[in-house]
């Protein structure tokens, strides 16, 4: 078959220039829960192929990749980041993993899809940045949430002014999980604590709904018995003059509806994780306006946004960019320099 390179060395075949897309070949590596989830609805998307899966457990490469039928499994990630038949990575490790994984698949040219939090610092971040762009690799964080049809009408009414002027942003993600300082959660050398899992979906939440990052954070916490942060709460203030009240926590669950205040109405985003509803209501708590989406799991809009965005070259989304990335990394360090002190 005769093809071409384009601008980024990628092959350009025949089928491509006559508009069938061209299949991507996802590789895994980290086969916990997240990565069972990923690979199922990854199953589920037209032109893309689960190839090989990793995990420092070769037994437990094995029994995912006979699970899920995937062609090749490896017992170390160096190996399948060398793989020429594996064109881009979902990282599903522990948090504190991030960073070194996002750096071994760039060097092997693999586009790059990472779980939340996408890295920890924001030094790690600019890093992580500028290797994508000097490589010309895509970069992209999991940010599932994102993708999703309601958060993108929400901030579309936001953005058309129709509450208008944006004053007050309340979202919460705490849920219960039971105290076990073995599991992830709550170990500090894998970056537990609800921060780093929780904290990360209503700032970028937040940061998504309003095309902005944070000039001021302030933030309180408790602390579970080995002394990781069990609850965070986060009060936040943008150049545009929008406050934003934020929290999260693993040892007890709140609402996840969240609220976008404006001078002349608000929005609700119902279960603002995975959201199917949302609603306008003018100044006078009058209904105005509903949203409906059907799913059935949210991951199937970015993965279908970022083999997409592989096919054709780029480095970055624009639906969460990589400058988001570096301020969610420096929140996080602004809120463990006050919390932790």
């Amino acid at each position: 078959m005769v093809s071409a390179l384009n601008l980024f060395g990628r092959s350009i075949d025949t089928n491509e220039r006559k508009g069938i897309k061209m299949k991507v070949k996802f590789g895994i590596m980290g086969l916990g829960g997240i990565a069972h989830r990923f690979a199922k609805v990854l199953k589920t998307i037209e032109n893309v192929e689960l190839t090989a899966v990793a995990s420092t457990d070769e037994t437990r490469a094995r029994q995912f990749a006979g699970e899920y039928a995937v062609k090749k499994y490896f017992g170390d990630y160096a190996a399948l980041a060398a793989d020429p038949f594996v064109d881009v990575v979902y990282i599903a490790q522990t948090h504190d993993r991030h960073y070194e994984l996002i750096k071994l698949c760039i060097e092997h040219k693999k586009g790059v899809i990472c779980e939340k939090p996408m890295v920890l610092t924001e030094q790690q971040a600019l890093e992580v940045t500028e290797l994508s762009k000097i490589n010309k690799v895509l970069l992209m964080e999991a940010m599932w949430s994102r993708f999703i049809p309601t958060f993108r009408k929400a901030r579309e009414w936001v953005s058309e002014g129709k509450i208008g002027t944006v004053r007050l942003v309340q979202a919460s993600f705490c849920f219960h999980f039971p105290y076990d300082p073995a599991h992830r959660l709550y170990n500090a050398g894998t970056a537990g604590g609800s921060l780093y899992d929780a904290g990360v979906y209503p700032i970028e939440f937040t940061t998504g709904i309003l095309n902005e990052n944070p000039a001021e954070v302030k933030a309180v916490a408790t602390f579970c018995e080995n002394g990781v942060d069990d609850y965070v709460a986060m009060a936040m203030k943008f150049e545009s003059g929008v406050l934003a009240s934020l929290s999260c926590g693993i040892r007890a669950a709140t609402s996840k509806d969240a609220y976008i205040y404006g001078d002349n109405g608000y929005v609700v985003v119902y279960n603002f994780l995975g959201s199917h509803k949302i609603e306008r209501y003018d100044k006078d708590f009058q209904l105005c306006e509903t949203f409906e989406a059907e799913f059935e799991d949210g991951f199937c809009y970015e993965i279908r946004h970022f083999a997409e965005l592989f096919r054709t070259g780029k480095v970055e989304s624009e639906i969460i960019p990589h400058k988001d990335n570096i301020a969610t990394s420096r929140i996080f360090e602004i809120v463990c320099e006050q919390i932790y002190r």
